[in-house]
């Protein structure tokens, strides 16, 4: 209990000094990662669909599938200020304790469920991920990202000492992926995952700067982010 209301009031700190923003999807000022969830969340349509947001964050992407007319917005964070942030998009929100807490949804509710930069936040995935396939309709489409612990500036960086991104950056992150682990997690589920390659930093002392080289199949193992898509069974 006491880790859960550790992470709670880590979140709901980190959000409250968030500053509320209208997010801008000018795609000349996107990353090369955000351009490829908004290909996928297009290609795959938002209008007239059921939509949930797990760990919505400050509600940028909320916000994105709120303005291409979706049937229903839901989202689900263990952070109260998160929620409240998306609160003004979404006619439904759940706090919860996503090792734990069921979701408060039907089976196959929804067409089109989002969870960015969660993943490895979860010590065990198995209840959240049994959840996200439970709510999702057959042929749902489930996107996903996370921090590649096995990208190109995380090799170098171990290889002079310092620590990856993913594991210097944010003291919530408690599990660390590879592509492939990604693919063994989801196969138990009998699932499978289609990866949009992103980008790679060639900069050891940043994973944010703009010296960058875009991925593609053949190199996404060492993309700085994983982004995946999961069609629903």
């Amino acid at each position: 209990m006491a880790n859960k209301i550790n992470v709670e009031r880590q979140f709901d700190n980190l959000f409250s000094h968030k500053v509320d923003t209208v997010y801008d999807f000018n795609s000349k000022k996107m990353s090369r990662k955000d351009k490829g969830i908004i290909s996928c969340l297009e290609n795959y349509g938002l209008k007239g669909k059921k939509c949930l947001d797990i760990g919505p964050g400050t509600g940028r992407w909320v916000q994105f599938i709120a303005g291409n007319s979706p049937d229903c917005i839901a989202a689900i964070d263990i952070s109260n200020e998160s929620l409240s942030r998306c609160s003004s998009n979404c006619e439904y929100l759940q706090k919860a304790n996503l090792e734990l807490d069921k979701f408060d949804f039907e089976d196959d509710f929804f067409d089109v469920v989002v969870s960015f930069e969660v993943l490895e936040h979860l010590q065990d995935p198995s209840n959240y991920l049994k959840e996200v396939q439970r709510v999702t309709k057959p042929g749902g489409l489930i996107l996903m990202s996370l921090p590649n612990i096995a990208s190109f500036i995380s090799r170098v960086r171990l290889l002079l000492g310092i620590l990856p991104p993913a594991i210097a950056n944010d003291p919530t992150h408690v599990s660390f992926y590879r592509k492939r682990d990604i693919e063994k997690l989801i196969k138990n589920f009998g699932l499978s995952a289609i990866f949009i390659p992103t980008s790679t930093s060639i900069n050891p002392a940043t994973h944010k700067g703009i010296l960058r080289i875009p991925s593609n199949k053949y190199i996404s193992q060492f993309d700085d982010s994983l982004l995946f898509y999961i069609l629903n069974k």
